[in-house]
């Protein structure tokens, strides 16, 4: 038996809005995908994040050149070395340093990669999300055919090197 009476509250739209939303994120959790799940599940459905293999990303001329980020973490860096010219971003920090080295309305591709093109897919949607690689209409508008692009590099650091192109050793 109630003792007490039952008291409603008010709740503003906004505080609703957003503990809606969290209990979305919160359920969306619950669908528990495997990495290499969600790995394809971006692939699929990210039009954005383009796919290039070692050898293509090999043929491009220096004039064209993209910004490479290796996406790896230093003990990885150190072990096998990068793509040369590549900027180092450990993927637990790309999101928040990017900008220091790439602005985002440089007119240059940008090609992530990390040991065998996962954490890459990964990291080329947060880059996308930050709005590289998206066409941007006013620019469109202005006459600029192409859109910068955001690449994953297929097979990653490990396909670099079993394809037999240089690797680069950073110095400490």
């Amino acid at each position: 038996m109630l003792t007490t009476p039952l008291r409603f509250t008010r709740v503003s739209t906004q505080k609703l809005g957003t503990a809606l939303q969290q209990r979305a994120f919160t359920l969306s959790a619950v669908s528990q995908k495997s990495f290499p799940a969600l790995v394809q599940e971006i692939k699929a459905n990210n039009k954005n994040i383009h796919h290039i293999s070692p050898k293509e990303l090999h043929a491009i001329p220096s004039t064209q050149a993209p910004h490479i980020i290796d996406v790896r973490e230093r003990h990885e860096i150190d072990a096998t070395g990068t793509i040369p010219g590549a900027i180092a971003l450990p993927r637990g920090i790309l999101e928040r340093d990017v900008g220091k080295f790439i602005k985002q309305a440089d007119a240059r591709d940008v090609v992530v990669y990390c040991a065998g093109g996962f954490r890459s897919i990964l990291a080329a949607e947060s880059l996308v999300r930050l709005g590289y690689g998206v066409a941007d209409a006013e620019a469109n508008n202005a006459g600029n055919k192409e859109t910068p692009k955001v690449w994953s590099l297929n097979e990653g650091m490990d396909g670099w090197i079993k394809s037999g192109f240089e690797v680069e050793k950073k110095k400490n």
